[in-house]
């Protein structure tokens, strides 16, 4: 998927998934992509995971066709997240580039506040973008010279947003950050 296209526009980079292992995933919660549904559980750490997930994953479904509207982002991200994602997949689209392959997250829940209640979480992940790349939108999707993929450190603030969990700011280090 087109993990660099955001680059820049975070100041250190972004990334995208589409599992947490070797499963692909969908914007549809599964047990690759989602560590469970939310009528599965309701804790505040395992919603926030799943939103985090979530994430990622319609951002990879918009980057297949490099859809900055997609409508499965604003279920999952918000404010200063949304706007770098659909940032990124502008860019792609202007560019004429889309996503393929896959990155591959494992995240987990540094702190949740206020304790008693969380209404905030800190994500952290360690995404591996080796699997990701962006290729020009032509019927053979002809190659483009992205920079080489590895595994990154990400951190992401995931909040409460009305009644839903959603990522509100993210940032994804260099390839070796983790």
């Amino acid at each position: 998927m087109a993990v660099l296209a955001l680059v820049g526009l975070v100041g250190i980079g972004a990334g995208c998934t589409r599992g947490d292992g070797d499963e692909e995933s969908s914007s549809t919660p599964t047990p690759g992509n989602q560590s469970t549904s939310p009528a599965e559980s309701t804790t505040p750490g395992d919603l926030a995971l799943a939103a985090y997930r979530g994430m990622w994953s319609a951002y990879d479904e918009a980057g297949l066709t490099s859809n900055p509207d997609h409508p499965e982002l604003v279920k999952f991200a918000a404010g200063d997240a949304l706007e770098v994602l659909r940032s990124g997949l502008e860019s792609d689209r202007r560019e004429g580039l889309v996503g393929q392959g896959e990155v591959v997250v494992n995240p987990s829940i540094q702190s949740l506040t206020p304790a008693a209640a969380p209404t905030q979480a800190k994500v952290r992940d360690c995404a591996d973008t080796s699997g990701a790349t962006r290729v020009r939108a032509t019927p053979n999707g002809t190659p483009f010279t992205d920079s080489p993929g590895g595994r990154r450190m990400v951190n992401a603030t995931v909040s409460m947003v009305g009644e839903s969990w959603k990522v509100t700011s993210f940032g994804v280090q260099g390839v070796g950050s983790c």
